[in-house]
């Protein structure tokens, strides 16, 4: 077998094979190998393991051939072949026996067969947008099969996110022979925590949310690649709703969708994940009156640290900014003033994590048109603002954090003109943007976009 320096099949073995019933056991072998013989021939003190499984279950016999060396490893694999690893050839890679699987679950497992005993292995898990690693499994000495399995958590515990994920396996030889043995695929996990703007797919990907004049309520989903793609759509909305993406609320591992009706309502309601909100849709009533006071209704993320998303307010008469911090009973808190006067911002959105801290910010563009960010600090505050541009997004009617579109785990922006041309600006996850890209027409005919 290619790598392995020595490889021949195992036949009708009179001594029995390695490693019992699936002839899966390493052999150290300390004194050197005969030129040639038959299995059986190998002298029994030097193997460790040998199991009798009978004679008659390995087939015809046939004779052997190693060229002679002075020791090594060998073994025998799934398929009854003998291999014979000489001290100092390096080993080949491990290689896969068992699919990795996501059952719907954020659970995932694998099993690899090892060219020759390990003094110890470690299985890497990283986020493949981002290239963070989010967990590392470690192992003792292991020979023949290695298993691992992870949990869907991180490493403080916590559900990871939806999206691909990177797994590396690495055994070290035992021997201390040749470069660590390493295997690398990777896996997707669809029920894991959600992923802000995520509405169509679990993918890990954001969608844009769209209300037209006939009360649709559509969900345009990311392609991962910069771009929109397929629809989902639930009719039946009153065209007056203001309708606010907020991530999980309800603590279902889908994204909620709060909902101010022309009463003065809030409402939050909770489709199932992969589904566009109807009003039919489980709510919950946030408020029955009240919020038309407020001429802003955005959600940054989380800006409190807890791991909930928060809702950001902006009174329409005076100016003042508040802090609406979601609970664990999926409903929000009291209001808390941040801001006194904010009237001097035309636009004030909740465009999550820019910088990659794990914690929300929001971008606020004043009537020059200067964008600046402000910077969650993870204690339900924000740092002090910074210009991310000058003169940006004159002819904008609607700025959008739309969450990952391109696939790099880091946070875009989706924009309207007045023209209805819809604009992406991809985030460099420091928290700015790079230049725009036309990604749409068309989409003056919406009555929001979010």
């Amino acid at each position: 077998m290619a790598g392995h320096g020595h490889a021949v099949t195992l036949p009708h073995a009179r001594g029995g094979a390695a490693g019992g019933p699936g002839g899966r056991d390493l052999i150290d072998l300390h004194n050197g190998l005969p030129a040639s013989g038959d299995y059986a021939d190998l002298p029994s003190r030097k193997l460790a393991g040998w199991t009798d499984i009978g004679e008659d279950s390995l087939g015809v016999g046939r004779n052997w051939t190693v060229d002679r060396f002075g020791g090594g490893v060998a073994y025998a694999d799934r398929e009854q072949r003998v291999h014979v690893v000489p001290t100092g050839v390096p080993a080949s890679a491990l290689t896969a026996i068992d699919s990795v699987v996501t059952p719907k679950s954020a659970s995932w497992s694998g099993t690899w067969w090892l060219s020759k005993p390990a003094a110890g292995w470690k299985v890497t898990v990283k986020n493949t947008a981002s290239g963070a690693t989010v967990r590392t499994l470690t192992g003792s000495a292991a020979r023949g099969l290695l298993t691992a399995a992870w949990d869907g958590k991180d490493s403080a515990g916590r559900l990871v996110t939806n999206g691909t994920y990177t797994w590396t396996v690495t055994a070290q030889p035992a021997d201390g022979q040749g470069a660590a043995l390493t295997l690398s695929g990777t896996v997707n996990v669809t029920a894991g925590a959600a992923v802000p703007h995520d509405y169509a797919g679990k993918d890990g990907i954001g969608d844009v949310l769209t209300l037209n004049s006939s009360g649709a309520l559509t969900v345009h989903r990311g392609t991962g690649t910069g771009t929109l793609g397929s629809k989902l759509s639930g009719a039946g909305w009153p065209t007056t709703a203001k309708l606010v993406p907020f991530g999980d609320l309800s603590g279902d591992r889908c994204n909620d969708v709060l909902v101010r009706l022309s009463s003065g309502a809030l409402r939050a309601y909770r489709p199932a994940c992969g589904t566009a909100p109807t009003p039919s849709t489980p709510y919950t009533t946030l408020a029955a009156s009240g919020w038309n006071q407020y001429d802003v209704l955005t959600s940054p993320g989380d800006v409190s640290g807890d791991g909930r998303p928060d809702l950001i307010a902006r009174n329409s008469s005076t100016g003042t900014v508040y802090l609406y911090k979601g609970t664990a009973t999926g409903k929000l808190s009291a209001r808390v003033k941040l801001y006194d006067n904010w009237k001097t911002y035309k636009k004030i959105v909740g465009v999550g994590d820019l910088n990659g801290d794990g914690i929300g910010d929001l971008l606020a563009q004043d009537r020059s048109n200067n964008l600046y960010r402000y910077t969650g600090t993870g204690r339900s505050t924000f740092k002090v603002r910074v210009k991310v541009f000058s003169a940006w997004g004159g002819s904008y009617n609607t700025i959008v954090g739309v969450g990952d579109i391109t696939g790099d785990g880091k946070t875009d922006l989706v924009s309207r003109d007045t023209s209805g041309n819809l604009w992406r600006n991809s985030g460099d996850g420091k928290g700015s943007f790079g230049g725009r890209t036309k990604i749409a027409t068309g989409w003056q005919g919406y009555k929001a976009v979010g």
